[in-house]
């Protein structure tokens, strides 16, 4: 059971990451790179490196329990 904990929560993560990506490529398809979304878009995919290894970090920490 230890390696199975966190396992859909950190699925779920990942999907909603994936949808974000296509979210930016959709925006930029559009011509729609200048909007607050898209920029709100790509500061959570790409500029929240921290908060985003320390979020794998507690997961990781929770699965080893």
């Amino acid at each position: 059971m230890k390696g199975k904990k966190m396992e859909n929560t950190i699925k779920l993560l990942q999907k909603q990451h994936d949808v974000l990506v296509d979210v930016i490529q959709y925006l930029d398809s559009t011509k729609q790179s200048n909007t607050l979304i898209r920029s709100q878009v790509d500061t959570i995919l790409n500029f929240e490196k921290e908060l985003k290894k320390d979020s794998e970090m507690e997961l990781t920490k929770i699965k080893l329990i």
